[in-house]
């Protein structure tokens, strides 16, 4: 499920000119308290992700599980998992976002290095993430490697995707050999999570149609008792709140493009008129339409 790309405010590399088959890699600084509404968006990706906290507290969601991640700490998501980020309290925080596609480590599904090593860990349903703490000395030494990853993305010396193509496979190699330390997930969370997934790609894909509890619930065959009860266990919204959400993330793109009125713009997303869109936006954003587009391209979010 491909969400809007988060605005960076330190550095953005993904070099484009490199097959993702052979190099993919993307790292971003992003400050909290510069993102709309001071979240990222419920998502998942099927790359691998590290989080690193550079200054401030951050908190994080990773299916059901919830963190609040200080300085120097982070976080290890795996492939597929639904995941967030918003503002902790009143604490500005700084972090580091590495996607690590999985191409970056083999070179084909046949290989050994995939079958043997990456297979365990992005196809494990029990293995979701893990909480990177530097008291826990294997985790401390990855979150060094990750400082020094930030530091390669930021300078962009010639060579340097050979020093990340370094640096990755040894901080997966120090995963794996702790994987069998960590807790697997319970069959009922996995369960929820896969039918929450399933809702949320249904929304994805026709979020400018009309819907109702009663449709959200049926894309997964559930009740409408069950459907809110697992959308309120992983997400902090009810599914209706979620939809009105993922339409006002929708409307991103459009809105920076300035190429369309707000009219036509509310209904692509699936609003019923302008003046419905711009007062749910700003109820939700703290801004109308027309000044998210302003306060995005000067980079100065009225907080």
């Amino acid at each position: 499920m491909k969400q809007i790309k988060q605005h960076p405010v330190k550095f953005d590399f993904n070099d484009r000119s490199v097959p993702s088959e052979t190099f993919s890699f993307e790292g971003n600084i992003y400050d909290i308290q510069t993102l709309p509404g001071k979240i990222i968006f419920p998502h998942w990706q099927e790359d691998f992700e590290f989080i690193f906290v550079c200054s401030g507290k951050l908190e994080f969601h990773i299916n059901q599980k919830g963190y609040i991640i200080s300085k120097g700490e982070g976080l290890f998501i795996n492939a597929g998992q639904i995941h967030y980020a918003m503002s902790y309290q009143k604490y500005n925080c700084c972090f580091l976002s590495i996607c690590v596609g999985k191409h970056m480590l083999y070179q084909n599904e046949s290989d050994s290095i995939y079958q043997k090593y990456i297979l365990p860990i992005s196809e494990n349903p029990s293995f979701s993430h893990i909480p990177l703490i530097p008291r826990i000395p294997w985790q401390k030494y990855i979150l060094e490697l990750l400082k020094k990853i930030t530091a390669i993305c930021e300078t962009k010396n010639f060579g340097y995707e050979l020093k990340i193509q370094h640096f990755v496979p040894e901080i997966f190699y120090y995963i794996l050999q702790n994987i069998s330390s960590l807790s697997p997930m319970a069959k009922k969370d996995q369960k929820d999570i896969q039918r929450i997934k399933i809702m949320m790609q249904y929304l994805d894909e026709t979020y400018s149609q009309k819907h109702t509890l009663a449709d959200i619930a049926a894309s997964c065959s559930l009740s409408n008792s069950e459907c809110s009860r697992i959308f309120q266990r992983i997400l902090p919204y009810s599914p209706v709140d979620y939809l009105i959400r993922l339409r006002i993330w929708k409307s991103f793109p459009l809105i920076l493009a300035h190429e369309k009125s707000m009219t036509v713009i509310a209904k692509e997303v699936g609003f019923s008129g302008s003046s419905y869109f711009s007062e749910t936006f700003k109820k939700v954003l703290g801004y109308t339409p027309r000044e998210f587009y302003k306060v995005w391209n000067s980079k100065q979010f009225p907080m």
